[in-house]
C-alpha cells in the first residue's frame, strides 16, 4: 500500500491499530501521534467521516465543520500542554532566573498562542484527511530537509483560524510548493533569523534554541 494511505487504518479500523500512535478515537475522530514528528509533540485529528476523510481541507473545512471538531482539537492541544508540563521546565540563566517567559507551562493561554500551531497543508501529501497540532520548537530527529520544515512555517501551512476559506483560492499545487517549499528562505520561528537555503545550519539552530529555553525535569 502506498505511503499515501498510511493514515486509512486510523480511520476505518483504529480499534485493530496498536503501535503506539493512538491516543483516542470514537466514532467521529481518531487523535494519534505523527509517525514522524516534525516537532517534540505533533498529533493529528483525523475525521473517521468517509465523506470527510477523502475530502481536500480547504473545501471541507467549514464553520460546521470547525464547531464540531473544536472540542477534539482541544484535547490535541491539552495533551500537549501536559506533556510539556511533565517532561520540561524552563530553563534558568546563570543568575537563576528564567531566560525565557516563566508562565508558558503555567498559564495554559499563553502556550498555546506562542507555542502551538494548528491547521492543514495546503497541499496535504496524505490521502487521508487530517489536521495538524504541533508544538512550535520544531526540534525532531525526523525533520530532515528544507520542505518539512517549511511546509509549517511559510504560507503552505494554513492556520485553523484562517478557515473556512469561503471560496479562496489558494493556487494550484505545483506553483504553492515552487513557492514555499522550494523558493522561500528557512527562516527561524524563534528569533525570524534567515538562514536561507542552509538547513543543516538552522536544524543545529532549533536545537540550540530548544535546549536554550527548556531542560528536562
Amino acid at each position: 500500500m502506498s505511503w499515501r494511505y498510511a493514515l486509512k487504518a486510523y480511520v476505518t479500523n483504529p480499534e485493530t491499530v496498536d503501535d503506539g500512535a493512538m491516543i483516542y478515537f470514537d466514532d467521529k475522530v481518531s487523535i494519534i501521534k505523527d509517525s514522524f514528528a516534525k516537532s517534540e509533540c505533533h498529533l493529528l485529528v483525523l475525521p473517521r467521516s468517509t465523506q470527510l476523510s477523502r475530502g481536500h481541507p480547504t473545501n471541507i473545512i467549514d464553520s460546521k465543520f470547525k464547531n464540531e471538531f473544536e472540542p477534539y482539537i482541544d484535547s490535541a492541544i491539552n495533551y500537549i500542554f501536559k506533556h510539556f508540563q511533565e517532561k520540561f521546565r524552563i530553563k534558568k540563566g546563570d543568575d537563576n532566573e528564567p531566560n525565557w517567559e516563566d508562565d508558558i507551562l503555567r498559564e495554559k493561554d499563553k502556550f498555546i498562542s506562542k507555542f502551538i500551531q494548528i491547521g492543514i497543508h495546503s497541499v496535504p501529501s496524505m490521502a487521508n484527511l487530517h489536521i495538524h497540532v504541533i508544538s512550535r520548537d520544531f526540534n525532531s530527529l525526523r525533520l530532515k530537509n528544507k520542505k518539512h520544515y517549511n511546509s509549517f512555517n511559510t504560507g503552505f501551512f494554513i492556520s485553523w483560524d484562517d478557515l473556512p476559506l469561503n471560496g479562496k483560492k489558494v493556487g494550484n499545487d505545483k506553483d504553492i510548493e515552487t513557492k514555499y517549499l522550494k523558493n522561500h528562505d528557512l527562516v527561524c520561528c524563534y528569533c525570524q533569523e534567515n538562514f536561507s537555503n542552509k538547513f543543516s545550519l538552522l536544524k543545529k539552530h532549533l536545537e540550540l534554541e530548544f535546549n536554550k529555553h527548556f531542560e528536562l525535569r
